[in-house]
């Protein structure tokens, strides 16, 4: 090999070498400065985490979209542990309990101790207390010092601050430990602040480590009063319910559907909460903090009811009971006043085509936001407001009941059409044991007059004919003793039976068939059911389900998501000519609704230009004690040939129910309802102002 050869060798071999050292320089370079903070970081421990960004929660409105249940923008103050100090909580709380105590705020905590010296431990509150002591690993004869010390010393709070405010320290500290406060759950000290402590807070934030002001949603219910039952409300999870969610994504600040659609559709207005992930280093420093997933918005609810009409309908059921409380109800009816201490109604009005509800009312009610600012007063006003009479009110259907009777005695062949069955006002069958008399001598009659003189003997003895077992049958068909479907937890109600009579210990006879048969006995129903019942004779023997949601859109009613179709939950096909029977004989029932005015008697439908050919109605007086108190029901529906409504009202210890179903269809029909009041305040007439003049009715 030549001297040349080696040389060029070594010069190429140099070459590389001076390359790949430049190379490495590069990299090194590149390592040190452009990516310097990157490695430095990594040669760190580092922790990263996620926090939730709530998602504003969908609206309820009603049919023709006025919002009922919406949110309003809510600023609260919060800590993240994340950025608290280790050492500083106590005085970051302190500084923000000043901020809030001299703006007048509030904040959460739920410590069940008296705010102010000398302290206590709160009424009503065994359960709480109990807790702390556990949670403090104190023993059941601790007493309220004993607390007290223990949260002090478990938490660290110094005496340098002064009484109240160490005691405020302790139960804001405390209230940290109940929410599971940590990094990924971050602590709510109080919402809805002022824009002025906002203000205010910022500008000392620098001396709050881990304060974060954010913006959240509150739920707002606008006008409150219309149909607070249904709408429902939203309010903090309990500990229970934290339990049970929280494996679908629950934590413990979360606020959800407590009653109503707001509890039903819950999964539907909640929305998907987003994502916030941030990472910190080993020495307390943030790395990163971005949001990774976007919050969205819950779906919102369209009901069925109008506004309007559920209000007229309220009105409606109000006025009824104003009335039978006035002066004016001995003179204006010839009364027996054994409605005149009513105080308690519900009416249901349903759309006889698709089974939704028009108005759905129940007396006594409430503001929701009354509820919502003093649960407590709401919870125990007189009459129990917050019970939903009109699902969850079980009532003995009385004379009602019979269109089931009728139905069923057709269906199976024990009368026709042209049966006749013969009351001489006492029933004789099983004499001498058991003689129930009815309310007058009928003689012999056919079914249609049989619901027209809502005629005991008559459907005593077509229900011993059918025997319980073929009536309870056809009761189910109707939904009678079962759950209608209804988006709201509904009772089922029951159906007379031996099983019923066994459960209640009670001995069953042969002769409480025929009790079953008029609507006594243990037979209960809802003004829903009742309802249902008036809505499936209209259709022919097709039971739709009863529903409250109409649709549900995107949160803004921008986009239709999902319209709710009709549901036929049952169909007795082939029954027309038995449908048209009963039909006739509930259009009879109509002719008898008459009342006395001026002196004058008048048909209640004719008086405000409906028509009693045009209603199909059957009453109700069934007992709630026996021959001393009574209850006042009415089922039927409107027109009578193309039935558009129909429904269900059971007025308690009370009479004359049929006036509010006249009522309903005027105002359904009007638009209007015109209640007349003296200048003392009493209801003057039945039906309110008339659509006629006053004395000029047919």
């Amino acid at each position: 090999m030549s001297k040349f050869s080696n040389i060029l060798r070594s010069a190429i071999l140099a070459a590389l070498v001076i390359a790949a050292s430049f190379l490495c320089g590069l990299r090194l370079l590149e390592i040190q400065i452009a990516d310097g903070g990157k490695y430095l970081a990594m040669t760190q421990s580092s922790h990263t985490f996620t926090q939730p960004i709530e998602a504003a929660r969908g609206k309820i409105a009603d049919s023709t979209g006025k919002i009922l249940n919406t949110n309003e923008l809510n600023c609260s103050v919060n800590l993240q542990k994340s950025y608290l100090e280790a050492g500083t909580e106590n005085e970051v709380i302190y500084r923000i309990l000043t901020v809030l105590i001299k703006n007048g705020e509030e904040w959460n905590e739920s410590l069940p101790i008296t705010r102010t010296q000398p302290y206590q431990f709160e009424k009503d509150r065994e359960n709480a207390v109990d807790s702390l002591k556990i949670r403090m690993k104190l023993g059941v004869y601790a007493t309220v010092e004993n607390c007290m010390n223990a949260l002090y010393e478990t938490y660290d709070i110094s005496d340098k601050y002064e009484e109240p405010m160490r005691r405020y320290i302790a139960g804001v500290r405390y209230e940290m430990s109940l929410k599971d406060f940590s990094t990924e759950n971050k602590f709510e000290l109080a919402s809805g602040i002022s824009s002025d402590t906002v203000l205010e807070l910022k500008e000392l934030s620098s001396l709050m480590s881990g304060m974060e002001i954010s913006e959240g949603w509150n739920r707002l219910y606008l006008d409150g009063t219309t149909a607070p039952h249904i709408r429902g409300t939203v309010g903090a999870i309990s500990a229970e319910k934290y339990a049970e969610l929280k494996s679908s994504g629950y934590n413990m600040n979360d606020i959800i559907g407590t009653s109503g659609i707001e509890l039903a559709l819950e999964s539907t207005l909640r929305g998907e909460r987003g994502v916030r992930e941030i990472t910190r280093n080993s020495d307390g420093m943030k790395v990163s903090d971005e949001i990774i997933q976007e919050p969205q918005s819950g779906n919102s609810v369209m009901l069925t009811i109008d506004s309007k009409f559920q209000n007229m309908v309220e009105q409606i059921v109000q006025y009824q009971m104003d009335f039978l409380h006035s002066p004016y109800y001995t003179t204006a009816m010839d009364a027996t006043l054994r409605g005149n201490q009513t105080e308690v109604g519900s009416a249901v009005v349903l759309n006889v085509k698709d089974g939704s509800v028009l108005a759905m009312v129940t007396l006594p009610s409430y503001d929701i936001n009354d509820l919502v600012e003093n649960y407590g007063a709401v919870l125990n006003a007189k009459n129990s407001p917050l019970l939903n009479r009109a699902i969850n009110g079980e009532y003995r259907p009385g004379s009602t009941f019979k269109t089931i009777t009728a139905t069923a005695g057709l269906a199976e062949g024990v009368i026709t059409p042209s049966t006749t069955i013969t009351c001489n006002q006492v029933y004789t069958y099983y004499a001498p044991s058991f003689t129930p008399k009815c309310t007058g001598y009928h003689g012999a009659i056919t079914v249609q007059y049989g619901l027209k003189h809502s005629c005991n003997i008559f459907f005593y003895e077509t229900a011993r004919r059918m025997g319980i077992d073929r009536l309870a049958y056809w009761a189910s068909r109707f939904g009678v003793g079962q759950d209608l479907g209804f988006e709201i937890p509904m009772s089922t109600g029951r159906m007379t039976s031996p099983e019923i009579f066994d459960k209640l210990g009670l001995e069953w006879n042969a002769s409480d068939t025929i009790q079953a048969g008029i609507g006594q006995s243990e037979t209960l129903l809802t003004p829903l059911h009742l309802a249902t019942q008036a809505m499936t004779i209209a259709n022919n023997g097709v039971r739709y389900r009863p529903h409250v949601v109409k649709a549900i859109y995107n949160y803004d009613f921008t986009e239709l998501i999902e319209e709710i179709q009709p549901e036929i939950l049952d169909e007795m096909t082939g029954m027309d000519d038995i449908f048209a029977e009963v039909k006739a004989g509930m259009k009879r029932v109509s002719e008898n609704a008459n009342f006395l005015l001026d002196g004058g008697w008048y048909n209640i439908y004719d008086y405000k230009g409906i028509g009693k050919e045009n209603v199909c109605t059957k009453t109700g007086t069934p007992e709630v004690i026996a021959m001393t108190r009574f209850n006042s029901t009415i089922v039927g529906f409107y027109p009578a040939d193309d039935p558009e409504i129909a429904f269900g009202v059971c007025m308690e210890n009370s009479e004359y129910s049929r006036h509010i179903a006249c009522n309903i269809i005027s105002a359904y029909v009007t638009g209007e309802f015109n209640p007349v009041y003296d200048e003392d305040g009493n209801a003057m007439y039945p039906l309110g102002e008339s659509n006629k003049a006053k004395g000029n009715a047919d």
